[in-house]
């Protein structure tokens, strides 16, 4: 007969082993957890039949109950086992009074169940003990292909069960894929680090406003000045010719007069020369702002350099961006097409699932 690990594989489809879900430990604990349901789906009278003895004696005198379904319990009189009557836990001090009707003997034994513990009185000796019968709950293994003392019309259930507590197994890993996980994390990380570099390409462009500011200020203000500045000593040198040849024609009349009077053209002339000094003055400081709007202008055009240069650093942030926003679109496409296979293999598993659970259940209401 096939081993409950290769009936279980025949009903689902999956290959057990040590290392996925289910693992073959599993697997037994599924087939353990099924052989006690199915004894406890049992009429009581079946049940009878597949009982165990716990015996009691000096060493151990009481039995922990466990959940354990109790059937009878016997002492032995030191001719013959006695059946045990049951008493309530408030009643046990009546049945050790030897005067209290209720007491129990050696021919009239008693046991009460009170936080789970089972006791008899007369307390149970090496010499008479006692004996607690309970439903027997086999251990059951992956490599086992029969079970001892179990219905035989019930066996095939046990490998039914643990298939489809296999499938809920395989079903459940199914809402932790760790593949899936990971390409979610990566995805995370890529837009973690495009929000980085969305930053730096802030910092560029507010440098280069800061820079565009700069180079604003500069013509606005710098070279709007000198430029001004230009035009009032432009002013001043018309205003300094004009009063010079004004001082010149008056010379050059002076010294046409009939009188020659050569001393007062002398003396236009000489104003004349000032005029003229002052009209100089004027142009060098006219050159000297435009030498300034020239300077100015350098200055502005090395703004648009810096400009130029931290608009290219944010062209190339922006590329990076794109670059991470694919990688993690590549991901999310991944994640898609893994939860496209999951879901899948989910439904798949999931009908044969509820297919298995109504043969199951059809077959625990056949033994009752």
């Amino acid at each position: 007969m096939a081993t409950f690990e290769v009936q279980v594989e025949a009903l689902t489809s999956l290959d057990i082993d040590g290392s996925s879900a289910p693992t073959q430990t599993e697997l037994s604990q599924f087939l353990t957890d099924g052989a006690k349901e199915i004894l406890n789906a049992l009429p009581r009278s079946k049940q009878s039949l597949f009982t165990t003895s716990n015996n009691l004696n000096g060493s151990s005198p009481n039995f922990t109950v466990l959940g354990s379904e109790i059937f009878s319990v016997t002492r032995d009189d030191g001719t013959i086992n006695q059946p045990c009557r049951i008493v309530r836990p408030e009643l046990s001090g009546r049945i050790r009074d030897a005067d209290d009707m209720m007491a129990a003997t050696a021919t009239d034994p008693a046991y009460y169940i009170t936080n789970n513990i089972l006791s008899v009185v007369p307390e149970p000796t090496n010499a008479q003990n006692a004996h607690v019968h309970t439903l027997n709950y086999p251990t059951v293994a992956f490599g086992d292909s029969t079970i001892a003392k179990f219905p035989d019309d019930a066996e095939y259930l046990v490998p039914i069960y643990g298939a489809i507590k296999s499938l809920q197994n395989l079903l459940a890993s199914k809402s932790s894929n760790t593949d899936i996980t990971t390409a979610l994390t990566a995805i995370n990380t890529e837009l973690d680090e495009t929000q980085a570099v969305c930053d730096l390409i802030n910092t560029q462009v507010d440098d280069a406003v800061t820079q565009l500011g700069e180079s604003a200020t500069q013509v606005d203000t710098d070279v709007d000045t000198a430029l001004t500045a230009i035009n009032t000593a432009a002013d001043k040198i018309n205003a300094a010719v004009a009063l010079a040849n004004s001082e010149f024609d008056l010379a050059v009349i002076s010294a046409n007069s009939s009188n020659e009077d050569t001393e007062l053209a002398a003396s236009h002339v000489q104003v004349g020369n000032g005029f003229l000094s002052e009209a100089n003055a004027s142009a060098n400081e006219a050159q000297a702002f435009a030498g300034e709007v020239n300077a100015r202008m350098s200055q502005v055009s090395g703004y648009g350099q810096v400009v130029s240069g931290l608009l290219n650093a944010a062209q190339g942030y922006a590329n990076e961006i794109q670059a991470k926003i694919n990688i993690a679109q590549a991901y999310g496409n991944e994640v898609q097409a893994r939860l496209a296979a999951d879901a899948s293999e989910y439904g798949k598993y999931e009908k044969q699932q509820a297919k298995l659970q109504a043969d199951y259940d059809k077959g625990i209401q056949a033994l009752r």
